[in-house]
């Protein structure tokens, strides 16, 4: 009989006689060397096969059908087939083709939901243009229908419905939604921001001053009242606002009041708080220029506090697309934007649209623009940024507008203080011959008589008078021979006598007295010639022989005998 044993190292099986039971075997695979017992031997399991045990709970399980059951009937029909058929109908569609088709219908899509995004004024499509809008999306409409197209040829009818349809949508949202306005266009983030943070005025109640005090935290005020006093301190309060504006607010106010220091800013939670010094200015003085960025929601006149909303749209640096119109002079709105331009409270971008104003023909809003081009001379004191005024209102400014007063009055300021005065500007009075330039002409002709020389010339007899006495002034030569020059362009018979007066004491042999003399044949010239009476009787082919003048013979002379140095004798100008 034999058993059945299994290496304990190896767990190989062998068959061996029953006589090796209780004796050592040595294993054929491993050669491990174990005792023929009990653990080593396999026991035998009995085994069943289906049938041999019937218990009861076993005749749940199904039993097989005997091949002898009868086959169940089977229904054919017979198959119809396209005739049309391609062998596009039955091949896979290429991975390409499919990826164009979803790429195309998700490109669609997805630009819709931006352009409903934007329609609800949360996206950059809500600001932009209707025209450049229709632009894109027309761009992307057809992008997106050849995708579709591409990947749906063997559902044309499918792939043009949805495609169509998503595309009508697109076109449709891109006409009908508003445009944006370039100029108070802010991005939505901000928008959003100062809708949050700003009080509804139905639900704001007003402070009283005692809570307004410690919600501003008070201190910083009453120590610059200690220190300027209570009538020279104003403080304006901003709850909410974007701390990225006080810089420009800060330069403004200081212009405005005139102080000597930019006005301290202290924060606030969400807003601030600015602390003007040293001023002497009312409070509606301050009220006007806090409503041209903000609007003035409470005044504590006794804590020397305006509560105020800053008005942020009014103080954003402009986007590219503005500062495009407003630097194309043939846009139709480029007076219009610039004009709103010089509203602002930065004095670079009010600088920067009246340079360019000063460059186009006013065509329109020229009363409007001209006086507020007066209104910004009396404004600001900077002495370039009057002059590129000066040059706006040159071109801007009309008779009788009242623009003369105002240049008048710089041009006085700018002596008093000692500062350059532009041609331009001086110019510009000369041409409207205005009231009061003539003593203002003389202060200028006196320091530097070359420089303006030209300007006094132009002028004409009106500054005659002023200029006649400094044909006596033996300290001053380079005057005294301007004057001569100019005298004889412009002088009239009042200046005779003093003429003569100067030639009989001047110096005989030198250079005065040839300019004396000159003067005095070219106002005698000129007051012959407007004498004259015109002669009729004259042919136009012939021309008339003129007498010589006895009294020019003596200066011809003169100039045989004497002649004078090149360098001594003045150019006329």
């Amino acid at each position: 009989m034999s058993l059945r044993i299994q290496c304990p190292a190896c767990q190989r099986q062998f068959t061996v006689d029953e006589e090796l039971k209780g004796r050592t075997v040595e294993c054929g695979s491993c050669e491990k060397q174990f005792v023929v017992d009990q653990d080593s031997v396999v026991r035998e399991r009995d085994r069943y096969f289906p049938g041999d045990i019937r218990k009861p709970g076993l005749k749940h399980y199904g039993v097989a059908p005997s091949q002898s059951a009868s086959t169940p009937r089977v229904d054919f029909a017979t198959a119809m087939y396209s005739e049309s058929a391609s062998a596009a109908d039955v091949i896979p569609p290429a991975p390409g083709r499919t990826i164009a088709g979803v790429a195309g219908m998700v490109i669609l899509l997805i630009y819709l939901v931006v352009l409903v995004f934007g329609w609800m004024g949360q996206g950059f499509f809500g600001e932009m243009e209707t025209g450049k809008r229709i632009l894109l999306s027309g761009f992307v409409i057809v992008v997106g229908l050849l995708l579709v197209f591409a990947g749906g040829l063997r559902r044309q009818k499918q792939a043009i419905l949805g495609g169509v349809g998503v595309a009508v949508a697109v076109l449709g949202l891109s006409v009908f939604m508003p445009s944006g306005d370039p100029i108070t266009r802010a991005p939505a983030s901000l928008k959003l921001g100062a809708a949050e943070n700003a009080p509804s005025d139905s639900v704001r109640v007003r402070m009283s001053a005692g809570e307004a005090r410690l919600a501003m935290t008070y201190d910083p005020i009453q120590r610059a009242i200690d220190t300027f006093g209570q009538e020279s301190v104003w403080a304006l309060w901003a709850p909410a606002m974007g701390q990225h504006f006080r810089y420009q607010i800060q330069r403004y106010l200081q212009r405005k009041t005139g102080s000597a220091a930019r006005p301290a800013f202290y924060p606030r939670e969400q807003g601030g708080l600015m602390v003007i010094e040293g001023v002497a200015i009312k409070m509606p003085e301050l009220v006007s220029l806090v409503e041209r960025f903000a609007k003035v929601e409470d005044v504590y006149e006794d804590l020397r506090v305006l509560r105020i909303e800053v008005k942020g749209e009014n103080l954003l640096e402009p986007s590219s697309e503005l500062e495009a119109l407003l630097n194309t002079t043939g846009s139709e709105s480029f007076i219009v934007l610039n004009r709103k331009e010089l509203e602002h409270i930065d004095i670079d971008r009010v600088k920067d649209a009246a340079q360019r104003l000063s460059t186009v023909a006013p065509t329109r809003f020229r009363a409007e623009i001209s006086a507020r081009l007066v209104e910004l001379l009396d404004e600001e004191v900077d002495a370039d940024f009057r002059s590129t005024i000066c040059k706006a209102i040159m071109v801007w400014s009309s008779p009788g507008d009242g623009a003369e007063k105002a240049v008048v009055r710089l041009v006085s300021d700018l002596i008093s203080s000692q500062q350059s005065v532009p041609k331009s500007t001086v110019q510009f009075l000369v041409e409207r011959r205005s009231a009061g330039l003539v003593p203002l002409l003389k202060e200028l002709w006196e320091k530097a008589p070359l420089n303006w020389e030209g300007e006094v010339i132009a002028m004409g007899s009106g500054m005659e008078a002023a200029i006649a006495p400094s044909i006596n002034s033996g300290d001053d030569l380079a005057a005294q021979r301007s004057a001569l020059l100019i005298l004889r362009r412009v002088g009239t018979e009042l200046s005779l006598p003093k003429l003569r007066s100067a030639l009989e004491n001047a110096e005989k042999g030198s250079d005065v007295v040839l300019l004396i003399e000159r003067a005095i044949e070219g106002i005698e010239s000129k007051v012959r010639n407007s004498g004259e009476a015109p002669e009729p009787e004259v042919k136009p082919l012939v021309v008339p022989e003129v007498a010589p003048a006895p009294e020019i013979e003596p200066l011809e002379i003169i100039e045989e005998e004497k002649p004078v140095e090149p360098e001594f004798v003045p150019q006329d100008n």
